[in-house]
């Protein structure tokens, strides 16, 4: 490790940093004035430079403290009387958290890694192990039907007493720090902590808000409340999305379980996706103290965890947090097995030990590695590409380097046993263990050709063009609304940084390879490339550390100042989601469906208890109390296999067989899928189709929440 990085001095150093106070100017003056593109979406142009003068009072002449964005950020954070309601929410997910790291704890030693990471390590590290074993553990005892809340609150009681005990017996040498760490260490934290501080206190209050997103309340809570209702995981075929690998879901699930209740449930597992967030943080900050320094380690941190898409991925029941994550952990890990193998003991920058001789090919790391890439792929499928492919060559060539095909296959131990569940379960269900992609290769049930066409046109690649890539490339840069120009600025200087410019190299390739993957082989959706974060965390906190002369520091201090407070601004907004951080939150949870769908709460509210309802056309149902009959868009509709080719007596006697009261037709939401760009809707459902069903005497006609809604009885 180069702790003191050797750059250029004298005249070519006052050039070289002349020449990026122009560049850096120039790059934040146009990020500052470019319009947000989402911000059109809400019917209005906003810009950052705009959010950074209203940040704080009177630089805009009439924005007192109570309209600048900090006194709007305090005013929602001003609800302390109901602050008490969160507390049941943060225990849950302690208790968790804890069992998690006793269960990743306890990994670690199975594996052989435990004594050697040190006890900075330790805790990331065992995490990521923690709440993977806990989802595949979850995964066994639901699909057994075994998920019963007080067994398993026993059961967690209990694993967290054994990774205590595990704690206790572990290796002393592993405590130790160097003086020279241990003397900087708390003057950093108070610095870091000052900085970070107001993200992590919103990223915490927002994970306990309920979810407003349509992903999250069609499947991502919505299938672990359905497995919560039932009291096991099984297969279901109104929601394709649930056949897909469902790692973070689990938690979910088992916070429910946990909490007895899925509403609460949800937002403990909320919660848990949070923390993602500073523990990828924490693996970036390893990672950069290893190939820098302690300096490069914190910037590295401070910059992740002020980013507004780690804001918005850790508020949100999304996958992608804990996909960063999991990268984060892949780069880390892969870092730390090359350096093993090096040196026999970890990597530089980590706490020393007794290096072991018995050994000089580290396989355990490499296990480990191939775990977080099967972890990767338990998040979702794109993982496949950007963690496992890519790391599965990394440790082929470290197992040629090293003639040691044994590094080779404990990779792919690792990524099997994490992975391998959630493939053999498809397997079970549908013959295909990738279902619902791989269709023409594997084929699978209840797919069929009429719906992987439909598939395949709504996430097929887009066309491939120099426009596009452009356009592209600068949102990625950081015309993104979620994207922090921080990256783009300090990116290029970490290969000024004469000990780590190899390793910036590594990143950087890797880097490329995450974006035009993404870029030629989906549909860009821009939370697909996320993944880009941990890799640019580390190169970012490099380059910040190119020099330590104070004319470095004067410029690095600017730039991040400016960058943090409009990050901080933007993400105190309504622009970057629900920000009532400190509302109720028994008047949020009737509030939240009011504003997410105003007419499916108010049919939730006014329809008699118990009364089960189909949905057409609607599948963001996680906030109903009631019981419906519902599918996603790729599923097979409902209403038309009900219906399709039956007679009006045949049609009724089917309805009442599902135990349906009610019928309710969302054409908005059917026209949206039907129009240019939107995923199609099967023809056979139209309001002809309803009032035959009405003549017929089936359904009666009931005045509709909105206009553009239809609500049946069932006669």
């Amino acid at each position: 490790m180069a702790n003191r990085p050797d750059g250029p001095s004298g005249v070519k150093f006052w050039a070289l940093l002349g020449v990026l106070g122009v560049l850096q100017s120039c790059w934040l003056a146009w990020i500052l004035v470019e319009p947000l593109p989402n911000a059109r979406n809400v019917g209005g142009t906003v810009r950052r430079g705009i959010l950074l003068m209203r940040a704080v009072p009177e630089v805009v002449p009439g924005v007192r403290w109570r309209e600048s964005h900090l006194g709007m950020l305090a005013r929602e954070l001003s609800h302390v009387e109901y602050l008490p309601q969160r507390l049941p929410i943060v225990f849950a997910a302690g208790f968790l958290f804890a069992a998690a790291l006793a269960m990743g704890e306890l990994a670690l030693r199975a594996i052989g890694l435990m004594g050697r990471l040190s006890v900075y390590e330790r805790t990331p590290v065992a995490f990521g192990l923690g709440v993977s074993a806990m989802g595949l553990a979850t995964l066994l005892l639901g699909r057994l039907g075994w998920l019963a809340p007080w067994p398993i609150r026993i059961g967690l009681v209990l694993l967290i007493l054994l990774g205590l005990l595990a704690r206790l017996r572990c290796p002393r040498a592993a405590h130790h720090r160097d003086s020279n760490r241990r003397f900087t260490f708390p003057s950093r934290l108070f610095t870091f902590t000052l900085i970070t501080g107001p993200f992590l206190l919103l990223m915490a209050l927002g994970a306990m808000l309920p979810s407003v997103e349509f992903d999250s309340l069609e499947y991502h809570l919505q299938a672990p409340k359905e497995y919560f209702l039932a009291g096991r995981i099984t297969f279901l075929p109104h929601n394709v999305y649930a056949s897909m690998p469902f790692g973070v879901e689990m938690l979910h699930l088992l916070a429910m379980i946990v909490a007895g209740d899925w509403f609460r449930g949800a937002l403990v597992g909320q919660v848990l996706v949070m923390l993602f967030a500073p523990m990828a943080a924490w693996l970036i900050a390893l990672t950069a103290t290893s190939l820098g320094s302690p300096r490069a380690g914190w910037f590295a941190a401070v910059i992740y965890l002020t980013t507004p898409w780690v804001y918005r991925l850790a508020v949100l029941p999304f996958v992608e947090g804990p996909l960063c994550y999991f990268h984060a952990a892949l780069i880390w890990g892969t870092h730390a097995a090359w350096a093993a193998a090096r040196a026999g003991v970890p990597a530089a920058g980590t706490v020393a030990h007794v290096p072991d001789k018995s050994s000089s090919v580290p396989t355990n790391y490499w296990f480990l590695v191939g775990a977080f890439a099967g972890a990767a792929m338990a998040c979702k499928y794109p993982a496949m590409i950007t963690a496992v492919i890519p790391f599965a060559a990394v440790a082929l060539l470290a197992a040629l380097k090293r003639a040691s095909p044994a590094i080779f296959f404990a990779y792919v131990a690792g990524t099997a046993l994490v992975a391998g569940p959630w493939l053999a379960k498809n397997v079970v269900d549908h013959r295909n263990p990738v279902y619902p992609l791989g269709w023409r290769v594997f084929g699978g049930t209840p797919w069929s050709t009429e719906r992987e066409q439909k598939w395949s046109s709504a996430h097929k690649p887009l066309g491939i063009s120099r426009a596009a890539l452009i356009t592209d490339v600068l949102e990625v840069a950081g015309r993104s609304d979620w994207q922090s120009p921080i990256y783009t600025a300090l990116v290029p200087l970490a290969f000024l940084r004469r000990g780590s410019r190899r390793s910036a190299l590594a990143l950087c390739t890797y880097g490329a390879y995450v974006f035009f993957t993404w870029w030629l082989l989906t549909h860009r959706v821009d939370r697909f490339w996320v993944p880009l974060f941990p890799g640019l965390a580390v190169l970012s906190g490099l380059g910040a550390d190119w020099s330590r002369r104070w004319g470095w520091s004067v410029l690095l201090g600017g730039i991040m100042s400016c960058v943090i407070l409009t990050n901080l601004a933007y993400i105190s907004t309504a622009l970057a989601g629900l920000n009532q951080w400190t509302d109720d939150l028994e008047s949020l949870r009737v509030e939240v469906p009011r504003f997410v769908n105003a007419a499916l709460a108010k049919l939730d509210a006014d329809l008699p208890p118990g009364a089960k309802v189909m949905l057409v056309g609607q599948a963001s149902v996680f906030h109903l109390r009631r019981p419906v009959v519902y599918n996603t868009v790729f599923d097979d509709e409902i209403f038309e296999t009900v219906s399709h080719g039956r007679s009006p007596a045949e049609v009724h006697r089917a309805l009442k067989d599902l135990g349906i009261l009610y019928v309710y037709v969302d054409w908005f939401e059917i026209e949206r899928h039907r129009k240019p760009g939107g995923y199609g809707f099967t023809p056979y459902v139209t309001a002809a189709r309803f009032d035959d069903l009405v003549r017929a005497g089936v359904l009666e006609p009931l005045p509709s929440p909105e206009p553009h809604n239809s609500l049946y009885r069932v006669r």
